[in-house]
């Protein structure tokens, strides 16, 4: 049994979903802080000029919080309309592209409260386009404890894994508590993922860009770039 653990990003890039893609179940960590001006809450695309290529952030707003307070308890600031918003930046940088996807469309017909309630929304249903079957739950619905390596161990135990893969940015304090996955008897390996270059408009290829960027651009040929290069 191969576990991953991420926290719910906006909009997350490729490499996220081919580490969904390498799991027998994935998981949300959605009980950690949540911090503002990160990928939690915005992330970004290419727009449309082809000689002069640029990103573009595309951004959910939220209320205020405090230090302390869990990403699943953070709540969408609707008092700004960041659903047009986005659909403006769609439409303008990869014209038609946006109403050709139906979940995406749905999801923005409908309201909401939470900003992980958004992300997570997103990730399940764009691992249906893209034929990912890995189960996906959320950290916060598993009565799980602890901090940094003793909250990631605690969530393999409850899953039951053999083996832990970990996003390569966490790699830092994770070294440092190896052997308590070994004492458990859960391997653990590093996710590394390498670009594939697809469709992209522009003349120069720009990497880790929000998988939207990927969508838009290959629309169904989009499955086949999940699994790139591994190091």
């Amino acid at each position: 049994m191969k576990v991953s653990i991420s926290q719910p990003t906006l909009f997350p890039w490729i490499g996220y979903f081919d580490m969904i893609q390498q799991s027998d179940v994935f998981v949300f960590l959605d009980n950690v802080n949540f911090k503002k001006r990160t990928w939690h809450m915005r992330n970004r695309l290419k727009t449309a000029s082809k000689t002069n290529p640029s990103e573009i952030w595309v951004r959910i707003p939220t209320k205020s919080t405090s230090r302390n307070t869990l990403i699943t308890d953070v709540f969408i600031d609707n008092q700004q309309d960041w659903k047009q918003n986005h659909i403006d930046i769609f439409q303008s940088n990869y014209g038609k592209m946006y109403k050709k996807f139906d979940f995406l469309v749905k999801l923005y017909q409908q309201d909401w409260d939470k900003i992980a309630d958004f992300n997570i929304a997103f990730i399940t249903e764009c691992c249906r386009f893209l034929e990912l079957s890995t189960t996906l739950v959320r950290a916060s619905e598993l009565e799980v404890e602890g901090k940094k390596s003793r909250l990631v161990l605690d969530i393999c135990k409850k899953l039951n894994a053999t083996e832990f893969l970990a996003n390569s940015g966490s790699r830092d304090y994770l070294e440092n508590d190896k052997e308590i996955f070994e004492k458990e008897n859960i391997k653990m390996s590093y996710h590394e993922y390498v670009h594939q270059p697809y469709n992209q408009k522009g003349d120069s290829f720009v990497e880790h860009l929000s998988v939207l960027d990927l969508l838009f651009s290959e629309f169904e040929n989009s499955k086949q770039f999940i699994g790139g290069v591994h190091r």
